[in-house]
């Protein structure tokens, strides 16, 4: 599904394949571009995030008048280091009220932009989204900009005790040593929307992934961790 990026871009989460096509029609008619995602999970909804980077997303809960994770979810996309406005979208009219009310800690660490219940209203859905939309500020994926992406994630290194730092043009990709000379390496791929570390073996030019994390400061402390393995 393709739409021209007019407006901003959009992503419908939303476990329910009917509602979620409706949806998609109404935003991409109305100039957003929009991906859809019908598997509310974390990690499927991390990995979407890092590949799309959307300005907004409208965000369901795991079933019919149940949000459940999507709390945690909501309070992730709002800790990014580019924040992302996000839209309570749900038929659980007691997690609209607990929203609108604003006195539990988890709609208070949520942060949403707002909440929109179903059915909806399709001239408020798109004034809605409009909204949130017009809050962010746009990824850049131009090479100057990755080229400033890598040099925060070296910046990031050097502050967390990484040696000998070597970087690479392509986004986010770095070479270096840890406190006691271990080799690792750490990249994002955009294919899997994830940061990868990997330690180089002292001899024999073995490679071992250590982890893939959604987050670049969580990657870097993993990284910065890693001793010598044992031969």
């Amino acid at each position: 599904m393709a739409a021209r990026d007019q407006h901003g871009r959009v992503l419908v989460i939303d476990a329910h394949r009917d509602i979620a096509d409706i949806v998609y029609v109404v935003l991409t008619d109305a100039g957003f571009l929009v991906s859809l995602l019908t598997e509310v999970r974390s990690d499927a909804i991390r990995v979407l995030v890092g590949q799309f980077e959307p300005d907004c997303v409208l965000l369901d809960g795991e079933a019919r008048g149940y949000y459940g994770e999507s709390w945690d979810a909501a309070a992730w996309l709002g800790g990014r280091s580019r924040p992302v406005p996000v839209i309570m979208f749900t038929a659980d009219a007691q997690a609209i009220k607990e929203v609108q009310a604003a006195t539990s800690e988890r709609s208070r660490m949520a942060s949403f932009h707002a909440a929109l219940s179903k059915p909806f209203d399709i001239d408020e859905l798109v004034d809605r989204v409009a909204r949130a939309v017009g809050h962010t500020v746009p990824f850049d994926p131009s090479p100057a900009a990755e080229v400033l992406r890598t040099a925060r994630l070296k910046a990031k290194l050097e502050a967390a005790g990484a040696q000998d730092i070597h970087v690479s043009t392509r986004r986010e990709w770095a070479n270096f040593r840890t406190a006691d000379g271990t080799v690792v390496q750490l990249y994002w791929w955009q294919r899997d929307g994830v940061y990868y570390v990997i330690r180089h073996a002292e001899s024999g030019g073995q490679l071992d992934q250590v982890g893939r994390f959604h987050d670049l400061d969580t990657a870097i402390a993993l990284a910065m961790s890693i001793r010598h393995a044992s031969d």
